[in-house]
């Protein structure tokens, strides 16, 4: 390579050395220019779902004040607030306890009564809604209590995110369960939240039109562009006859797609098929394609690994401070990143399998080290 083309091209020194059967061997790599290859020649076709979401078909939650009692010394210090929430709820029991003729809060009553916290309890609604009769897990935070090992949360009425509809949607209650032993003031109740009234969310507009919320990582103008042709090659074989074209692009995270005449009375059916209409997934610069079966790793010329040291079979990869003597490093100038496609090549350069390359790659992926996205086919 001559010098003008080196000075135009960002070089990184890979230093690896691999002890195999008593023997060093040392390879360096001199990367100065990186292949396209992997996003333009390499193209795999993913179902719809993997890219999209149903706008309306988001999670929700709802949230309420409750009581958790039974606690073993390690409940409010200032129980005034406390004690005007229990009062409430003995009275809504149709218990004065704590209660004057007329209606008014007496704390006198209910000064001993210490083994309590006022807690916030939330329960997550999932995004295809929930029936009534239905349970689900709820959570249960402190406002001041040390811990809540032990406690049993008491009825809570729970109601959704807007403070001007006084709808109670469900009722919570039952024995918690700490979370994390080391965070005692928070805690959960598993199935201790019973649906009141059916949520749904509903996904259809009055005129038969659904969109599509591409996910975040998949946001980019060519993306809308391939979902559109997909959705619109669908509505050719599925509904033949129909002029015009079903989906249109309104930027580049959002689709509109027109329920067909044949499907209006069947959107769920609809949006079935429409979700596994297979999309070219070109956008493969952030991602690494992994096929166990065959061997084979593609790694995105953008993908980019954090700081981590790992061994596997004798070889230490180390992306920061190489002091160990059997490693791999990667070694940037302080204005790049590290990317995994360098790992690789000098990993192939010292003839190490690719199927222990895929080993070190999902290794560095479970540790959170792989800034991108992993994908399996067969």
């Amino acid at each position: 390579m001559n010098t003008q083309m080196t000075r135009q091209l960002a070089s990184l020194t890979i230093f690896a050395i691999l002890a195999l059967a008593g023997a060093t061997v040392e390879a360096q790599v001199s990367r100065t220019q990186y292949s396209s290859i992997d996003s333009q020649r390499f193209q795999i076709n993913r179902p719809l779902s993997d890219f999209v979401r149903v706008k309306g078909q988001e999670g929700n939650y709802l949230q309420g004040v409750g009581l958790v009692v039974g606690l073993k010394g390690t409940g409010d210090s200032d129980l005034t607030p406390t004690h005007r929430a229990l009062s409430l709820m003995l009275k809504h029991m149709g218990n004065n306890a704590g209660s004057g003729p007329g209606g008014e809060y007496l704390p006198e009553e209910l000064k001993n009564i210490k083994n309590m916290a006022l807690v916030l309890v939330r329960a997550n609604i999932p995004a295809e809604g929930a029936e009534e009769g239905d349970f689900i897990d709820c959570e249960v935070s402190s406002l001041g209590a040390k811990s809540l090992a032990g406690g049993t949360l008491a009825i809570s009425t729970l109601q959704g995110p807007n403070p001007h509809d006084k709808t109670v949607w469900a009722l919570a209650s039952g024995p918690v369960e700490l979370a994390k032993q080391d965070i005692p003031t928070r805690g959960y109740v598993m199935n201790g939240c019973r649906i009141e009234k059916t949520i749904r969310n509903p996904f259809v507009t009055q005129d038969g039109k659904i969109f599509l919320v591409i996910n975040e990582g998949h946001k980019d103008w060519r993306m809308a562009q391939e979902i559109v042709f997909g959705v619109n090659n669908l509505e050719q074989n599925i509904s033949r006859g129909t002029s015009g074209q079903i989906a249109k692009a309104l930027d580049q995270k959002t689709i509109e797609v027109t329920i067909p005449p044949q499907y209006k009375e069947e959107p769920v059916f609809f949006v079935s098929i429409l979700m596994e209409t297979p999309i070219v997934d070109s956008l493969l610069n952030n991602k690494v394609v992994i096929n166990k079966n065959q061997g084979l790793i593609v790694i995105g010329s953008d993908v980019e690994i954090g700081p981590v040291v790992i061994n596997h079979n004798g070889i230490k990869v180390e992306t920061a401070n190489p002091e160990a003597s059997k490693f791999v490093t990667v070694d940037t100038q302080k204005q790049y990143a590290t990317r995994l496609k360098d790992l690789e090549d000098a990993l192939t350069t010292l003839k190490v399998p690719a199927t222990d390359i895929i080993d070190i790659v999902e290794a560095l992926h479970h540790q959170g080290k792989v800034y991108g996205e992993l994908i399996y086919v067969n």
